[in-house]
């Protein structure tokens, strides 16, 4: 797939799409033959691929990458690109479904905590009619499980597939099996949505949204992520340092 519209943040393709065109472009997706990977982009895929070729190779090899985490945006600021928006999974995941219901495609949800995959798909029928869950699955991301889970997925039917395995277990298990998944046709790692979805995590108010403080809300919510946002200053700094 050509890339005409994007920028480069230390090495990884960010692509300058608006919601509404990711939307159109993952439903002109489902119609086509293969599996196309859909990532959202975060400073912390950024920073793995500096330690992790295979992981840049992945990235830099999907067919969309949209901005996540308000640092992609101020990147691209600092770099005089801006991007137009930021695209998270979470937001991405329920109008994916709508284009599901709409074209009666089925979507699978592989990934979360036990049984919050299973309550992410009843609040998503909930909201959205005619749509067809295929499947779901807390199966864990070890490749040692790839072979049954894959197995249960192409049994669904399902044309569209999200990953809530985190970054980068996710991204990793799409790739490896991508060429395996004979009825998906779009594969999307979707972080946490399945916490937010389900009820089991609240999300941070729309206003702390709005201004990008989602991260924030996040780690007062969960200290323990403090280890991965630990990845943001060395971020920063790269950034700067890549504009000299």
């Amino acid at each position: 797939m050509e890339h005409s519209d994007h920028i480069q943040i230390l090495g990884v393709r960010i692509d300058r799409l608006r919601k509404r065109e990711t939307l159109e472009q993952i439903a002109s997706f489902i119609e086509t033959p293969d599996c196309k990977l859909v990532v959202t982009v975060n400073p912390e895929h950024v920073m793995l691929t500096e330690k992790s070729a295979h992981f840049k190779e992945i990235l830099n090899n999907s067919e969309i990458n949209v901005p996540d985490g308000i640092g992609i945006i101020w990147a691209s600021w600092l770099l005089g690109k801006p991007l137009p928006e930021r695209i998270t999974g979470t937001d991405l995941l329920p109008h994916i479904c709508h284009i599901c219901a709409e074209k009666a495609a089925g979507i699978f949800l592989l990934g979360g905590n036990p049984g919050i995959a299973k309550q992410t798909a009843d609040n998503l029928r909930r909201q959205i009619p005619n749509l067809i869950i295929a499947g779901t699955s807390s199966r864990d991301p070890g490749s040692d499980a790839d072979r049954e889970t894959v197995k249960e997925i192409n049994e669904s039917g399902a044309r569209v597939l999200a990953v809530a395995y985190g970054s980068p277990k996710e991204n990793l298990w799409i790739d490896r099996n991508r060429h395996k998944l004979t009825s998906v046709r779009v594969a999307i790692g979707v972080g946490g949505a399945f916490d937010f979805i389900s009820g089991r995590t609240p999300r941070a108010p729309k206003a702390m949204r709005k201004v990008g403080m989602e991260w924030l809300y996040r780690l007062w919510l969960e200290p323990q992520r403090a280890r991965r946002m630990a990845a943001l200053p060395r971020f920063s700094w790269r950034v700067l340092m890549s504009r000299r």
